[in-house]
């Protein structure tokens, strides 16, 4: 990904791995193309892992950075969404599981990968694990499913939405380079890098990032059967937390291993009870 698009985008990442991740995009991006290529480095989305049947139970893989078609990501919002919706529909799988290893990723794609499993628990149970971590957007995506559990050593959180802005202006001084941007409205090249950031542009930035952490305030709640106003109190608005710590909060459902899980939803019996459970979550949600 263009890395003026990357620190620009709205991001719902866990910011030690989006540092990161900005700074290889830097790195690989100094480099001429034909080393990129030859080092694997042009860009390329990785192929996704596949789903696993454990008798009528389906398991999904949720890792790396989550996000949509044409930007690298290494779990696709919407061959997610498409694999929950088959196997919502399909009278062979009986649950579903999502094996969460996610720093999360961009929101674009999100919201409506979230009510895509949201919607997948009027069907049938679907379960998430954070094995051994969901941040960010994986965490919404999380947050979507009829219950949520963590592995002992896992942690989760990190919610909430960030951008930025690259002033390249002092770069392109010492370079002795100028750049002069002509556009049809001053709208067109708002927040353009090639100077510094205006009040006016910042605050445009900042009404984006507030409005995509609304929806995702609004999706926890709707997931959970909470209101919007106990969101923060409860999941946090940044922070990460252990396991342990983030099920004593009520944060997920409980501790317990992606083996466990699977064992025990695969009894008729626990997925009724589950089933149970979530439709009074959901009438909850909808009494709020």
């Amino acid at each position: 990904m263009d890395q003026l698009l990357a620190s620009s985008a709205l991001w719902a990442m866990h910011p030690a791995f989006m540092d990161a991740m900005l700074k290889r995009g830097t790195l690989e991006a100094m480099l001429p193309e034909g080393l990129r290529k030859l080092a694997g480095l042009a860009g390329q989305e990785a192929k996704a892992a596949d789903p696993i049947r454990e008798g009528a139970t389906l398991i999904l893989p949720v890792a790396g950075m989550l996000g949509p078609r044409g930007f690298g990501a290494s779990t696709l919002y919407e061959v997610l969404a498409d694999r929950v919706r088959e196997a919502a529909a399909d009278p062979k799988v009986g649950a579903i599981v999502m094996d969460m290893r996610s720093p999360g990723g961009l929101v674009w794609g999100c919201a409506e990968c979230g009510d895509a499993i949201y919607e997948a628990r009027a069907a049938k149970p679907i379960v998430a694990v954070a094995n051994p971590f969901a941040f960010s957007a994986c965490y919404w995506l999380g947050t979507q499913a009829s219950a949520f559990y963590a592995t002992g050593s896992g942690e989760v959180g990190s919610v909430g939405v960030r951008s930025g802005h690259t002033d390249m202006s002092s770069f392109e001084d010492k370079i002795g380079m100028k750049t002069t941007l002509i556009a049809s409205s001053p709208d067109k090249i708002a927040g353009h890098p090639y100077a510094p950031l205006t009040d006016e542009d910042r605050a445009e930035i900042q009404s984006g990032v507030d409005e995509s952490n609304g929806h995702f305030a609004a999706a926890i709640a709707r997931g959970r059967g909470m209101k919007v106003s106990d969101v923060a109190a409860v999941h946090g608005t940044g922070k990460t937390f252990s396991a342990a710590r983030a099920h004593a909060n009520g944060a997920i459902d409980g501790v317990k291993t992606l083996r466990q899980v699977v064992a025990d939803i695969g009894s008729s019996r626990s997925r009724l009870a589950l089933m149970r459970r979530q439709a009074a979550a959901m009438e909850m949600a909808t009494a709020i």
